[in-house]
């Protein structure tokens, strides 16, 4: 009854002041969800709550306001040299330019297939925090594996973001490198009322960065959080855990916010960031077997009940 309650809070929440883009709001959100859920549990409480979220709302509280002044630090924004990339990946074409003249005009109506893509794009603030969420009650060491690649993918992202700023489609186009394209990402929540307005406002003073898209994040999270689970599930449930990317990778490129190239790179990034938590993961393994093999052979082999004292 309390998660109920507690979930009607949030949805009346979001409703009032938009969803939130913030990441340390969102993992409020699902840390006092935990905490509720945890009532009772011999392993849950506020202790182990803060042990394991506290360190990563750090985390990524420091990488968005690094994120938000990564392209103050003088390096060049790339323009052209992404255009050309582009065209030679989609063999002479700008996707994203070739889209929005065939599925325009952006006016009028909100066509269904736009609320797709807009609660596609926007799950990206929401869907990690989520599965962190349910993997931290089910399955801890899942939930701390899943943590560090996403850190990783994270840290090798904003690297890349301060030494490449890169411009995104929707800019290139605004600076007459391409042709036309709208930066029309949230047209498709309007149906449901909520203005994200305010909190893009808010949110993207301090933490946005316009020239962080080259990878792209959101394509980055999407592929690794579909790589995470397809250890974990049978090959008949891949295509399902593939839709997800997919889909944040169509809608990135539809709205302008991305190009095919940071798309691509973006999945790169993700698997990188696999093989690095699953090299660490191995190492920690053969680091304990180490010492519990030491600590074996320190105490001695254990006694056969027929050979001890008494």
């Amino acid at each position: 009854m309390a998660l109920v309650a507690y979930a009607a809070f949030v949805v009346g929440w979001w409703k009032v002041n938009g969803l939130p883009l913030e990441r340390l709001q969102v993992l409020g959100w699902v840390a006092g969800g935990l905490f509720i859920a945890s009532v009772g549990r011999p392993d849950g409480g506020l202790v182990r709550i803060v042990r394991d979220w506290v360190p990563l709302a750090m985390i990524l509280a420091a990488y968005d306001l690094t994120r938000g002044v990564a392209d103050t630090l003088g390096m060049p924004v790339q323009r052209e040299v992404l255009v050309r990339l582009e065209r030679i990946v989609a063999w002479g074409r700008i996707p994203s330019v070739v889209a929005q003249e065939r599925l325009g005009p952006y006016t009028g109506p909100v066509r269904w297939w736009e609320v797709g893509v807009s609660l596609v794009y926007l799950s990206h603030f929401i869907v990690p925090f989520v599965v962190m969420g349910a993997l931290w009650i089910g399955d801890r060491p899942g939930f701390r594996r899943y943590r560090n690649a996403l850190l990783a993918l994270t840290a090798m992202g904003l690297l890349t973001y301060v030494l490449v700023p890169a411009a995104p489609p929707w800019m290139a186009s605004r600076d007459g490198l391409i042709g036309p394209i709208r930066r029309v990402i949230l047209r498709g929540m309007d149906p449901f009322g909520l203005d994200l307005g305010p909190m893009l406002v808010k949110y993207g003073p301090r933490f946005g960065n316009a020239v962080a898209a080259l990878p792209s994040l959101h394509a980055g999270w999407s592929t690794l959080t579909a790589l995470f689970f397809a250890r974990r599930t049978r090959r008949r449930w891949w295509a399902l855990l593939a839709a997800y990317p997919l889909a944040m990778s169509v809608a990135l490129v539809i709205s302008g916010e991305h190009y095919v190239l940071d798309v691509v790179l973006g999945g790169c990034y993700a698997a990188v960031a696999v093989g690095i938590e699953q090299a660490w993961y191995r190492r920690s393994v053969r680091r304990a077997a180490e010492r519990a093999r030491s600590a074996t052979a320190r105490v001695g082999p254990p006694v056969p009940a027929a050979d001890r004292p008494g």
